[in-house]
This record gives structure tokens, sequence and C-alpha cells, in this order.
């Protein structure tokens, strides 16, 4: 069974577009889905409204072409979407939504400071209320060697990282990658669960920040995925300390499941458990 129906990826015809596409070409892969491939490009439409549609019409088909060809010369079977947007994380929320994605894959931060904070970042502002979980590939991920050989889940028994697990569990076996459960703390309650949801991956419990951490092994994973507990008005500009940190730094790229799509997998997940028995 594929983990994932439908795929959408923001793609800029920048680095970070082509490391997006590259992830979300490996994901497809493992995990199975139809490719929809998005330019989101602005539009200032301060000219007058008759000229602003026909000047808007012919930049649309120009960049459509163009993304047609992008995805032919990177062999990269996907449906090219291209829509005028101020702001690409919206847009590729509202695509995903539409369209009932399972997972958006988006490229690496590139931008700093308060720009960033205030939707300068596509990465934070996409997994901000997204409708499914959200991957981001690292600066450059275009040109390694994309395998998942082994997936990373960070675990701490909390709704969102059990969904974390859950996804990541189905996307080693899938790819047929080896599956590593790391929790950030010391209780071995979290440890005797995380035994229990993913039978045979391999476990460790660590003393630390959970995001330095995590950080540090990620050099050693191919995907690393976590949940994301953002919530309340300065968490939800914040996303979480943890999760946002790691789609910045983590030498992997990271799959975020979001607070609101976490409960849905884990739904599914026990849906699927008690219709095998």
């Amino acid at each position: 069974m594929s983990v994932f129906a439908r795929i959408v990826v923001g793609v800029d015809r920048r680095q970070g577009g082509r490391d997006a596409l590259a992830l979300a070409t490996l994901l497809r892969h493992a995990g199975g889905g139809d490719l929809t491939a998005v330019y989101v490009y602005p539009f200032d439409r301060t000219v007058s409204l008759d000229d602003a549609d026909a000047v808007e019409a012919v930049m649309h088909d120009d960049l459509l072409a163009e993304l047609e060809q992008e995805l032919i010369d990177a062999g990269v079977p996907a449906r090219p979407v291209v829509v005028a947007d101020s702001f690409p994380a919206r847009a590729l929320q509202a695509i995903a939504e539409r369209d009932g994605a399972d997972l958006i894959v988006v490229g690496a931060p590139h931008r700093a400071g308060a720009d960033r904070l205030l939707g300068g970042d596509v990465a934070a502002g996409t997994i901000r209320g997204a409708p499914c979980a959200v991957a981001v590939a690292p600066t450059g991920f275009a040109e390694r060697d994309g395998t998942l050989r082994t997936v990373g889940v960070g675990f701490d028994d909390s709704p969102e990282s059990r969904a974390a697990l859950v996804l990541g569990g189905q996307l080693a076996r899938a790819a047929g990658a080896a599956l590593r459960v790391v929790t950030v703390a010391s209780g071995a309650v979290a440890k005797r669960q995380a035994d229990a949801i993913a039978q045979g991956a391999v476990h460790e419990t660590i003393a630390g920040r959970p995001a330095t951490e995590l950080a540090r092994r990620s050099a050693d994973l191919d995907l690393l995925v976590l949940g994301s507990r953002a919530h309340g008005p300065v968490q939800r500009l914040l996303l979480g300390s943890t999760s946002n940190r790691l789609v910045r730094e983590a030498g992997c790229p990271v799959l975020v499941v979001p607070r609101p799509v976490a409960s849905a997998v884990v739904d599914e997940e026990a849906r699927r458990s008690a219709a095998a028995r």
C-alpha cells in the first residue's frame, strides 16, 4: 500500500526548488503518490485591469512552458501548476488542500532574521497551518546521492510524535530502510511506548536538548520525521522550537507532521491494524 496518494512540491527555479524536487521524487519512489510541481510567482496588478489580465495570461503561459521543460529535463513525471500569489506558502497550502495531498515538499529556508519570521521563510510558513505533512529538503540535496537507507523519528510519547512514528515506520517499510527512534529524555515510559509501536526499530534514549541532539544524529540519517506541537498565537508564529530549528539545522531532510494532522495519522494506523486482524 502506498504511503502517499498525492504530493505537492514547490519549485522556484532556484537551488531550493531543485532540492525540493529531488526530495519529492525520492519520497514518491519510496511512498508512492502522484506528484504535482507548483511554481508560485508574484504579480503586480497596479496596471489597469484589462492590461493586467492580458499580461498575467502571457506570463502564466510562459512560466508553465518553462516549468514543463524543467520537469522534462529533470526526468520527473509530475503535473505542472503555475499560480500567482504573493505568499508561496499560502498557495502551496491551498493547492494541497484542494487536491487532498498527503505531503508538501519545499526547499530549506533561505532568509534570516525578522524577514524569515514574518513570512519570508517558505518552509516555516508552509508548516504553519499546513493541511498535511511537510518535508523540507536541506540546501544542496539535489546534488546528493538520494537514497532512503535509514529513517529516524524524534519521539517523546506525545500524540504528535506517535503520528511521526507511524508515518516514519510506513516510509521505512515501503523503502526497505532501517528505522531509528530517538527519545531525548530519560523516562522509561517513552521507551516502552516507542518499542511497542515500532517493533524491530532501533531505539535510543539520550539526555540533552531535543533540537541539539536530533541535529547531531541527523548526520547519520537519510530522513528525520518529527511531530510539531506548535499551539497558541506565539508558537503558531515560531512553530515549535525543536521542529523550527531542525528544518534549518538538520543534516538530512526533515518531515514534519503538524498538530492538526497527527490525530488523523494515528487513527488511520489504528484502523489499518484493526482491519488486518
